[in-house]
């Protein structure tokens, strides 16, 4: 074609478009100023009629932009297009827009900050190269029902001789040392690890070097690597500590390396400030020669190409070869293997899953709602649509455009629910029980901000797809007739609002019993007494160097001493020690004892209890009622006859029918030098040992100077302030010793506070969540209720005109308010039992079906349900007939 045959026919082509497009602005024109007519009939002024038909026919320049599109724009450019108008639109609406986006963001940012708590806890990789081979190798005894336990550094030993699928094996313990010399003595909290800790996991120091395998070995010089805090912190960043010494226990300890800021192993849940070989350890190192004991956590790398699989069926058949050649320490025991990643997250996984569900539900809830917007204002745009459709836009056309309005709108509250979230992983800090896995982890990073935005769009296409779908289906005929604003509102649309309205009582039911049950099991929890004085009671650790203080002579001289100065004074006079305390999270030393002249334990069980060694003034203190016989005096000393206080519990389960005062117990903790004969002197009343959820468990106490610790843990029931306390007991420490930390001053009250953590922080959530899922229903039925009275209002003043009553139309209003509460509640309270059965495992004291919950949950959502039936009740009994009569 010559180039004057193309420029004559683009020259027909745009003439032609120009008609076209003449032709399309007269028909716009013509509707809108019908409209603005019917408007001024109505009594509207002209101007005010005029900017309303503007506002309700401003896709005008979106239909003329439709008509261009036979000039070969791109998908990117229709889709610009789309954005720009979207953002118009939504700007001529700013109420509607930002009642949208708050809604949104409420969800989003909900979601986003919950599920950063996940991804940290239970999807992020460890921060360790090839974190798949990771596994954490522990022993059973399936007998005796011993679920997990860890090994000794001589079990640990043949292991690593004897495998073939773990390119390393390691050990790794915990406690803390007396750090001096850095200016006033602190405690250091010390990971104590064979050498192979660090070149199994692969890291690298910050500056100097990690261990290696001759620093394990037995006469090695004393070395410590440091973490970058206490580097900074307490050591002044001194760029030349490697090579030089710090004092650990009154013993010199040269460091060879800085552990970078963040590294962290996860199955230390404090992050430590110091590391040690094993056989440097003044505990855990004297330990090592002894065949018996589960005290080494231990992990492995798999080789590559070896499954968990491969690796458990090595480890079956090295435990029957340990059980063989070492029959009294390993016969009934069973090594197991499971990844890392599964050992860290423990039993937290449900909780986080029902909180993520909650959340999840909160922003469905939510969606419903914008959903309900949507389509009582694409009744309002019915007749702009309409126009599109009559000059030639196609169904999928204006479905694209409004799922692009709604995919700016998620997109915006997703940009603000993001902000709220990264607020609100902050608050979570506080919130967060301190012994959550991988609590060191959580951030708002890539993951999550992916995460977010794949929620926005989601949510964006749940919420606008419906309104969208109807919006397409207009009757371009009869919307084009029309005079009103609502001349699009169809049956189909009514059914999608009330069904909508319906799905968020239904959420909000199952929200809201759900936090209920959990609610009502917290304060059932926290009821629960533990047995024990919690008031005006507080506590304190005092850690003795081992190097300094090594045998239980100097123990008991010092806690002696010790106690002595702190009653001297008239305000501490009720004093004690006891290691260690109920509900600490470190818990009880739970062992083994036999009762001799009794038949001994029947197969797959075992006689075990939780140990406590305490001061005679002890019970007095914690007020833990002496039942029968007698407590402990100040003879019951070293030297004198072994005895022992058992509980209740252990009363009754090892010596049914039978009086246990005088019987004797056999069992041993190190610092006795192993297994020794005690009478019963006495018996005590039940304390909650490990946690305020479970039955009160055996326990047996022996005296602190026939058994006493390389510590003390002073309690002391007082009206005085803990800082004065704190201060004072302090003072009498350095008295003594110069060198020693007063560490870990805590009430009795935090500490059972503390042990409540968990339950407290799903339950706040929960509730929370159910608090706004409460307000989103209301919301959404006040919506609803609304816009049905706002469509009625012609209906009701003919009736109030032919002699209805207010009573009348009060009950035809709150009879549609009752049919959605009643249809929500019939879904909502199938759908709660279920999950119910589901969180049963987190519930303390009430069962998942407890009437209580669901009639208060159901008497809540009906009271809701008036209350936001109220205003469009009392709106719809003011219409005035005659002013109804010609509201369409």
């Amino acid at each position: 074609m010559s180039w004057g045959a193309r420029i004559a026919s683009w020259t027909q082509a745009m003439l032609g478009r120009s008609q076209m497009e003449s032709e399309m602005d007269a028909e716009l024109r013509f509707h809108m100023e019908a409209y603005a007519d019917d408007l001024v009939r109505e009594g509207v002024p002209r101007q005010e009629a005029m900017r309303r038909a503007r506002l309700e026919f401003g896709g005008l320049d979106r239909a003329k932009e439709e008509c261009r599109e036979a000039r070969g724009v791109t998908f990117v450019e229709r889709l610009l297009q789309d954005v720009r108008y979207g953002l118009r639109t939504l700007a001529k609406a700013p109420g509607f827009t930002a009642v949208a986006i708050l809604t949104l963001a409420l969800g989003i940012g909900a979601n986003t900050a919950i599920f950063s708590v996940v991804y940290a806890v239970l999807l992020k990789p460890l921060p360790f190269a090839n974190p798949e081979q990771l596994v954490s190798v522990f022993e059973a005894n399936p007998q005796e029902g011993v679920p997990v336990t860890a090994f000794s550094y001589m079990n640990l030993e043949e292991m690593r001789e004897q495998n073939h699928v773990f390119s390393e094996m390691a050990g790794n313990q915990s406690h803390d040392l007396t750090l001096t010399g850095q200016g006033d003595p602190s405690t250091v909290h010390t990971a104590v690890v064979t050498p192979e800790l660090f070149s199994l996991l692969e890291t690298q120091p910050l500056a100097g070097r990690t261990f290696f395998p001759e620093d394990g070995k037995k006469g090695a010089a004393p070395v410590v690597i440091v973490s970058e805090n206490l580097w900074r912190s307490t050591l002044g960043a001194d760029p030349k500590i490697i090579g030089n010494a710090i004092n650990l226990d009154k013993r010199a300890f040269t460091v060879i390396g800085i552990m970078p800021a963040g590294f962290h192993f996860p199955l230390l849940r404090q992050s430590p400030d110091i590391w040690i070989p094993l056989v440097q350890d003044p505990l855990f190192g004297g330990w090592m020669a002894r065949r018996g004991g589960h005290w080494l956590p231990v992990t492995g790398r798999l080789k590559p190409g070896v499954t968990v699989a491969q690796a458990q069926a090595e480890m079956d058949t090295i435990g029957r070869r340990l059980a063989t050649e070492f029959p009294a320490e390993n016969t009934g025991w069973v090594i197991r293997v499971e990844p890392l990643q599964k050992e860290i997250v423990g039993d937290v996984k449900p909780a986080l899953l029902v909180l993520l569900g909650a959340v999840g539900l909160v922003l469905l809830i939510a969606c419903a709602n914008i959903a309900n917007l949507l389509l009582m204002r694409a009744t309002s745009r019915t007749k702009e649509m309409a126009v599109r459709i009559a000059l030639g836009a196609g169904r999928a056309r204006i479905v694209r455009q409004l799922l692009t309005e709604s995919a700016v709108l998620g997109l915006l509250g997703g940009v603000a629910g993001i902000l709220l979230a990264a607020w609100g992983v902050q608050g979570l800090g506080a919130l967060l029980p301190a012994d959550l896995p991988q609590v060191h982890a959580i951030r708002v990073d890539g993951w999550v901000l992916g995460f977010a935005l794949l929620l926005s769009l989601g949510a964006s296409f749940i919420f606008g797809l419906a309104p969208a779908l109807f919006a397409a289906d207009s009757n371009v005929q009869a919307s084009l007739k029309e005079g009103g604003g609502r001349a699009g509102e169809g049956g189909g649309r009514q059914r999608a609002r009330s069904f909508l309205a319906v799905a968020e009582i239904a959420l909000a039911m199952v929200l809201l019993v759900a936090a209920g049950l959990l609610v009502r099991s917290f304060v059932t929890l926290t009821s629960v007494s533990p047995g024990f004085n919690v008031q005006h009671i507080l506590k304190a650790e005092v850690s003795l160097p081992q190097f300094q203080y090594s045998t239980p002579e100097q123990w008991n001289a010092f806690t002696n001493e010790l106690l002595g100065r702190i009653q001297a004074d008239p305000g501490l006079r009720d004093s004690a020690v006891g290691v260690p305390l109920p509900l600490m999270s470190n818990g009880f030393i739970n062992l083994g004892f036999d009762i001799p002249g009794n038949p001994p334990a029947s197969a797959g069980t075992n006689r075990t209890a939780d140990y406590a060694a305490v001061s005679p003034e002890y019970f007095r203190v914690m007020e833990i009622p002496l039942l029968r016989g007698r407590t402990f005096t100040q003879e019951d000393i070293m030297s004198a006859a072994r005895v022992t206080v058992i509980s209740q519990a252990m009363a009754r389960l090892y010596f049914p029918n039978q009086d246990p005062l005088g019987k004797r117990l056999v069992f041993g903790f190190p610092p006795d030098g192993g297994n020794i004969s005690r009478e019963i002197v006495g018996i005590v009343d039940d304390v909650r040992d490990v946690t305020l959820n479970k039955d009160p468990g055996a326990m047996m106490y022996v005296p602190y100077a026939q058994a006493p610790f390389w510590g003390a843990v002073v309690v002391v029931k007082t009206t005085l302030s803990p800082s004065s306390v704190a201060a004072t007991i302090r003072q009498e420490v350095r008295k003594i010793d110069k060198d020693l930390p007063v560490t870990d001053v805590e009430t009795m009250e935090g500490i059972v506070d503390a042990s409540v953590a968990q339950p407290r922080f799903r339950t706040l959530l929960l509730g929370l969540f159910g608090a706004m899922a409460l307000v989103l229903a209301a919301s959404g039925i006040f919506g609803v209720i609304s816009y049905g009275v706002s469509c009625r209002t012609h209906e009701i003043g003919i009736r109030i005109a032919l002699g209805a009553t207010p009573g009348k139309v009060l009950w035809l209003i709150l009879g549609e308010s009752a049919k959605l509460l009643l249809l929500g509640l019939a879904f909502g309270i199938p759908a709660a039992l279920g999950l119910g059965r589901f969180l049963s495992n987190l519930l303390f004291g009430v069962r998942p079906a407890d009437p209580v919950t669901f009639v208060g949950v159901a008497t809540l959502l009906t009271l809701v349900a008036v209350a936001a039936s109220y205003a469009p009740t009392r709106r719809a009994m003011r219409v005035d007939p005659m002013t109804a009569l010609r509201y369409e």
